[in-house]
């Protein structure tokens, strides 16, 4: 395990040069990577597809402004967001597509509103408390996205009890509206 986080924090720091969306490994993202069910294979393939299509966005000049956050696991990737308008969620769709290594194509965009019932701040610190504390849920497995007063899960999970914790967590916080799962099981 020791010998796999000092190969990812060396490639993490090659690849960091290399695309201009990929920040530097933090203390986090190597705690996570060595908690994850994939392998660090899987891994690094998935990170280059991510880091590919964020590249995509931040380049197109329709795209950059978008609140949104790429997920990808085994090749799926997960466009999670608020955007303008419905012709956005098309053009990164596609844009997606067309990035070599994925697979599939999922979203959770909505329209952006001006204003929100809900801090989303305050879902996100008090759904990330529960997840760690949680002795179930590998709260690095499971990411959290909140798109306006909505809770959205993604990763890769060992069994279904964690994905039916998070979601019981998701929905007895005050404000959440919606909650919806992209959580895949691995068997």
């Amino acid at each position: 395990m020791v010998r796999a986080l000092i190969f990812v924090l060396l490639f993490a720091g090659c690849a960091s040069r290399l695309t201009p969306i990929t920040a530097p490994l933090n203390v986090y993202d190597a705690y996570s990577i060595t908690r994850d069910e994939r392998g660090i294979y899987s891994i690094t393939k998935d990170k280059i597809i991510q880091s590919k299509i964020q590249s995509k966005i931040l380049f197109n000049k329709e795209l950059s402004w978008v609140d949104l956050e790429v997920e990808v696991f085994y090749g799926d990737v997960y466009l999670i967001g608020l955007i303008k308008s419905d012709e956005l969620k098309d053009i990164l769709i596609n844009l997606a597509k067309q990035t070599s290594g994925v697979k599939n194509v999922y979203t959770y965009l909505k329209t952006k509103q001006d204003r929100y019932e809900c801090s989303s701040f305050n879902i996100l610190a008090n759904l990330k408390q529960n997840l760690f504390s949680d002795s179930i849920i590998k709260g690095t497995n499971v990411r959290v996205s909140v798109v306006g007063c909505d809770v959205v899960f993604s990763g890769v999970i060992s069994k279904i009890e964690q994905e039916k914790h998070a979601i019981w967590y998701a929905k007895h916080i005050d404000g959440v509206q919606e909650v919806y799962s992209f959580l895949k099981i691995l068997n």
